[in-house]
């Protein structure tokens, strides 16, 4: 028994110690170091310190996808950035909320890359599990421009994805309204498409 508690405690220490040397590379931004990291599985839901540790993970592994990379690399780091950003969500459930959904938020930005980094026959997929964090994330920030404009963004393609089309295109239009002074030409370029899908459609915004 006593062989056990031991055994746990020193677990323990290891993976707070490799938090902190997770957190120490995020803090000089060595991204590549972040990625390389190998996490074991979480143990369950509410395991904290490996739930951070795998958001840290894909937050070098999406930072370094958004460099110049061969098309190849990208969807590795891409797919790296979705696989710990999952797993990080997944054992968060003793996770301050506030930082849940920062890293939720993370996860969502992932999706949208990893979705316009595919062609448009493959994209569904991405798009189906972004429409679900995207609703989650407003639901827990419902005030934040990046939250609604995820969720626009999903529900542009849905509807291009075969979901019945205006419902989807009309949300997506109530949701694009006060665009954030620094996002607006984002947020302008995706109103111009849900404008464009819905006069094709003959689907009504308002």
């Amino acid at each position: 028994m006593i062989r056990a508690v031991l055994l746990v405690l020193l677990l323990g220490g290891c993976a707070v110690r490799e938090l902190d040397r997770m957190k120490d590379l995020d803090a000089r931004g060595d991204w590549a170091a972040l990625a390389a990291t190998q996490l074991p599985d979480c143990d369950g839901p509410r395991d904290s310190v490996c739930a951070e540790k795998h958001a840290l993970r894909a937050r070098g592994c999406a930072r370094l996808a958004a460099g110049n990379l061969s098309e190849t690399e990208r969807r590795r780091l891409l797919d790296c950035a979705l696989e710990s950003g999952r797993a990080a969500l997944a054992a968060s459930g003793d996770t301050d909320p506030a930082e849940r959904s920062a890293w939720r938020a993370a996860h969502a930005s992932a999706l949208l890359d990893s979705r316009e980094a595919r062609p448009a026959r493959k994209a569904c997929g991405d798009n189906a599990e972004l429409l679900t964090q995207a609703d989650l994330l407003r639901r827990e920030t419902p005030d934040a421009p990046r939250a609604r404009f995820l969720a626009a963004s999903a529900r542009l393609t849905a509807a291009r994805c075969g979901a019945p089309p205006c419902p989807l295109l009309r949300d997506a239009a109530a949701l694009l309204h006060d665009p954030p002074t620094e996002a607006a030409p984002q947020w302008r370029a995706l109103s111009a498409g849900v404008a464009i899908t819905a006069r094709s459609l003959a689907c009504p915004t308002s």
